[in-house]
């Protein structure tokens, strides 16, 4: 029936072919017919068929055809389920692939972009200031080597000048000897003395010379000594420009070399960018290929599923995971619609789980074990294990053994009710005095009269033992509700504004006050803090409208996924399940009551979703088109 989805579909001229479902229906169908004859036997063809026994066989055959197509058409509606899951996934994974390239695309053309708006105007302008400061400090250089040669060639001249003063200086103390030595030589006195007096002129004018030269020579060392200061000055000076010079070249080969290995990593970098731009466009080019492929045959799905099952969407059943644990919440088993509802979602769950599912129930019935035991039994599954908010309020460590009986009064009449098999007992004015209900021969309800009106009701459970107490006004309306312990002390009572709760008083074990809430909301809130629940590994089941199950989808502290609503009398209420589901696209699994519900859904869903009808029947009821149906 289907197309390979290799192949591209032409939606504009598409027609429907000898294979669709119909024709081939009617194949079947005609053929079944036609055979009819066949598949008797020799014997039974000799025997007359009635009109009426015509019309059964018939309606036999397309009652056999029926379950035949509705299998046919839950497989078709997996497969379709399969095909179009892929290609929903494949369409994510490709489509994340290519944002994942866009952004890639974005961050090269970026990077691109970055590199080629770079250059070296910055480092050449800092080569340039370095090769300046360069040249500065070479002319210093050349300035301080003119001054060195300039101070040396002065050193050369001073010193000449003092090697010729210092032979001046030793001449004229050679000539003060010499004419010591002519006086010291003379051995006549007056003639020493006539010679001292000829030599005294020469004498001062020798000292006279002597102390001139003597300061020529000062002088000249005075001046040598600051030549040479001044000559260490400028060789100092010559060190730190050469210094200053080869740092500057240093950083000037830095700067060339930065700039050098700038220019080929832009180089480089730019093709290697180019390269990957040229690899993602054809990347991109591919995947928008592929995606437009799968587009196409999405769409061809897409069509098929409305063309089939005349909606652009589908459901298909619920999937339990079997190793998760499945609770089943409710607060209400007021009727018998709300009882079917609980033992349907259990015996639902349990048959595809084959497993037991825990009930967490916030109602009160005396005998809900007995119940939930006998439902379970008699459809042959595992028992559910029941945490019940009244059972664990109700247990006590030490329960009586005294279960309630009827005493013997003379002043008492007493009578069976024919039909209830109640008993009924009166005074000896024929005034009711009370009613006592039975339960497979055990007592499980009294009730007391006043005036032929009920005043009060004591409730017992199994084991005989009170249960609860209820109290009515003159009206007959509830007004309070207490109930017991399995010792007979009480536990919690409730009291009652018209047919409005206001109050739940819990009490301890000794009798006394320990909490007041306002609704049954807080007592609820306040025990389900005892109860210890793997939020992580736990599904948790009920009826969309149930205080439990609100109380519990609150919890924001628990994802959305571990929830499954039971959305009850679905195809009445078509419209708000719609509006519901469209609102709430966190909801992806839901129960229904009946087939029919899920078939209104079906047919009227604007999403892909998993329904699972829960009725008990549900597996004998056809699920047909209405081409289909007697």
């Amino acid at each position: 029936m289907l197309r390979k989805i290799d192949e591209k579909p032409d939606l504009k001229n598409e027609t429907v072919t000898d294979d669709s479902p119909d024709t081939q229906e009617k194949d079947q169908i005609t053929s079944s017919n036609n055979n009819t004859p066949a598949e008797t036997s020799d014997e039974s063809a000799n025997l007359p068929v009635s009109i009426k026994d015509q019309r059964i066989g018939i309606e036999d055959q397309m009652n056999e055809l029926s379950h035949q197509y509705t299998q046919l058409r839950n497989d078709l509606k997996t497969n379709l389920f399969t095909e179009k899951d892929e290609l929903e996934n494949k369409k994510d994974t490709l489509s994340n692939y290519l944002d994942t390239l866009n952004r890639d695309q974005t961050e090269t053309d970026e990077k691109l972009a970055d590199i080629k708006s770079q250059n070296d105007n910055a480092e050449k302008e800092k080569l340039a200031r370095v090769r300046a400061d360069q040249k500065e400090q070479e002319d210093f250089l050349s300035d301080y080597k003119d001054q060195k040669n300039t101070l040396t060639a002065k050193l050369e001249r001073n010193q000449q000048t003092l090697e010729e003063k210092q032979k001046d200086l030793a001449d004229n103390e050679q000539s003060e000897k010499d004419l010591s030595g002519s006086i010291k030589e003379e051995k006549d006195l007056q003639k020493m003395l006539a010679l001292m007096e000829d030599q005294k002129t020469a004498i001062n004018k020798l000292y006279e010379q002597r102390a001139e030269i003597q300061k020529d020579i000062d002088d000249v060392n005075e001046e040598i000594q600051k030549l040479n200061s001044q000559l260490d000055e400028v060789n100092g000076k010559i060190n730190q420009t050469n210094s200053a010079i080869n740092s500057l070249k240093g950083n000037a080969n830095q700067i060339e070399s930065k700039i050098k290995n700038d220019r080929n990593y832009r180089i480089e970098t730019t093709a290697s960018l180019e390269r990957h731009v040229q690899s993602l466009d054809e990347e991109h080019k591919k995947i928008e290929s592929e995606l437009s492929e799968v587009n196409n045959n999405k769409a061809y799905i897409e069509k098929y599923i409305k063309d089939v099952f005349h909606s652009a969407f589908l459901v298909r059943d619920v999937y339990l995971d079997k190793d998760k644990d499945y609770y089943v919440l409710a607060d209400s088993f007021d009727n018998n619609n709300q009882m079917n509802n609980l033992f349907d979602m259990i015996r639902f769950l349990e048959s595809k789980l084959q497993k037991p599912v825990t009930v967490i129930s916030t109602f009160y019935d005396e005998k809900l074990s007995e119940k939930v035991d006998s439902e379970i039994q008699s459809n042959h599954l595992e028992t559910p294990n029941v945490v019940n908010l009244f059972d664990q309020l109700q247990v006590s460590a030490d329960p009586t053994e005294q279960p309630v009986t009827i005493p013997e009064n003379d002043g008492w009449i007493t009578r069976t009710d024919v039909e209830s098999k109640d008993t009924l007992i009166y005074d000896q004015n024929n005034n009711l005095l009370m009613t006592v209900e039975y339960d497979e021969e055990k007592i499980n309800r009294i009730n007391y009269y006043k005036n032929e009106q009920i005043n009060k009701t004591n409730i017992y459970n199994a084991a005989g033992q009170l249960s609860s107490v209820q109290i009515f006004n003159k009206k007959q309306e509830l007004t309070e509700q207490s109930f017991y312990r399995t010792d007979g002390s009480i536990v919690l009572t409730v009291i009652f504004d018209g047919e409005k709760a206001n109050s739940y008083q819990l009490f301890d074990a000794n009798g006394l006050l320990e909490h007041d809430f306002n609704k049954k909301d807080e007592l609820i809130a306040w025990w389900l803090k005892s109860l210890t629940l793997d939020s992580d590994n736990s599904v948790f089941v009920g009826n969309n409208d149930d205080l439990l199950y609100k109380l519990i989808t609150n919890d924001n502290k628990i994802e959305s996924d571990k929830f499954i609503p039971l959305l009850t009398n679905a195809q009445k209420n078509i419209k708000e399940v719609i509006n519901l589901l469209t609102a709430n696209t966190n909801i992806l699994n839901i129960l229904v009551e009946h087939a029919e519900d899920l078939q209104a859904i079906e047919t009227s869903t604007t999403r892909d979703i998993s329904v699972s009808s829960i009725s008990h029947s549900s597996s004998n009821e056809l699920y047909l088109p209405d081409s289909l149906k007697i």
